[in-house]
């Protein structure tokens, strides 16, 4: 399967409060034993609405969450064509069930599994060693402990549609459930992960692992972003999600 289309699966991101807490994370995912990484993202997290900005393509996506009968709702920045594109996670959720049954048709095993996926689940209070085992893929976490638990809730609703927002941008044709299933062991046992690496099964094996490295504050640089971002979101020409998407394929 190409690189591209597993990368999402690889690009956790989490905190120990979305809500009260500003902080940053540094995301790097590397393929096999390349010292390079193949992609790279920065995530801030300021009065509970998360700015993760991509390396390559240059891309900003912006989530607020739900409020009341108001779904989550993702704003993406393209900089370099100064155009910007709104999705709400609504929509996110009926392209994913979509895809979701396709893949349940397939011949390849992989799609299949990815559906309805089952894993077998090990995890070590002592070391925060965590993984979800399959035969067709495998995920190993290094995980350290969350001390506010309270903070799940406003955790998951963002690491869910990012994962499904990633899999529609990166055109991928396999669902994000693994994913989704691995956001919820991290909650269930209360930790959040610095390493993960992902190995796919088969005659062509893939070998994915992503790096975290947590910042409990914002810089004046990360503020100084995140302001430039609220006068781009102004500025910039709105366009289509089909159009954004076409205009970013074509930077890349």
């Amino acid at each position: 399967m190409p690189r591209g289309l597993l990368i999402w699966t690889m690009l956790l991101l989490v905190a120990p409060s979305a809500s009260a807490v500003d902080f940053r994370i540094e995301t790097k995912v590397y393929s096999g034993n390349e010292e390079l990484p193949i992609t790279q993202n920065t995530t801030l997290v300021q009065s509970g609405v998360v700015y993760d900005f991509l390396e390559s393509p240059k891309r900003v996506a912006i989530f607020r969450r739900s409020r009341g009968n108001q779904p989550g709702t993702f704003l993406l920045i393209d900089p370099m064509r100064s155009v910007k594109t709104e999705i709400t996670a609504d929509r996110i959720d009926t392209a994913i069930e979509k895809l979701r049954t396709w893949s349940r048709t397939q011949r390849d095993p992989l799609l299949v599994f990815a559906a309805d996926p089952v894993f077998i689940e090990a995890f070590d209070m002592e070391t925060g060693a965590l993984s979800l085992k399959s035969e067709p893929m495998t995920y190993r976490l290094s995980t350290v402990a969350v001390e506010r638990t309270e903070v799940w809730p406003a955790l998951r609703d963002y690491f869910d549609e990012y994962a499904k927002l990633n899999c529609l941008l990166s055109s991928s044709t396999m669902p994000p459930i693994p994913r989704l299933q691995v956001n919820n062991s991290l909650e269930k046992h209360n930790v959040v992960p610095e390493e993960v690496t992902l190995t796919i099964a088969g005659n062509d094996a893939t070998r994915l692992r992503a790096e975290h490295v947590f910042t409990w504050r914002l810089s004046k640089d990360d503020r100084a972003r995140i302001s430039l971002v609220g006068e781009q979101l102004v500025s910039f020409r709105s366009v289509s999600n089909a159009e954004f998407q076409k205009e970013s394929v074509a930077t890349k």
